[in-house]
């Protein structure tokens, strides 16, 4: 792969930056929609409804991440859960770019517990790319 960007060549293949998570702030920035939302269920469940028909895999499973990854987990556990929301998403390839490079061990577990093939690089720029087998 030349250039790895996070253009998608179908909408089954979605890129995670990882780093990007990473650096985030982990503050949550309550809006008012929020606020509504945690005072009354029954309106969340209608509004998250119509909300993810209008999203892309992309956003849905960053969406996702957000609630589930966690600063307090090894890199392996967060990429692990990131893998199953994928597959949540019928997402077949997750391209995730890395800060930093995993080792065999870790890249191990990831595949095994995600049934996974796993290909990595550390060439320009840290990645690993999962592709999920078909259901």
């Amino acid at each position: 792969m030349e250039a790895l960007s996070t253009q998608l060549k179908t909408p089954t293949e979605v890129v995670f930056d990882y780093t990007h998570f990473l650096c985030e702030e982990q503050q949550p920035n309550w809006t008012f929609v929020d606020i509504f939302r945690s005072l009354l269920p029954a309106f969340n469940t209608v509004l998250e409804h119509h909300a993810q028909q209008a999203l892309t895999a992309q956003d849905r499973l960053h969406q996702q991440a957000a609630q589930v990854l966690s600063f307090r987990n090894t890199d392996t556990v967060n990429l692990v859960r990131l893998a199953k929301l994928a597959q949540q998403q019928s997402i077949r390839e997750l391209t995730i770019l890395m800060p930093y490079a995993l080792d065999y061990r870790q890249m191990e577990a990831i595949s095994d517990q995600t049934g996974a093939l796993l290909e990595y690089s550390n060439e320009n720029r840290e990645w690993v790319r999962l592709t999920f087998p078909s259901v």
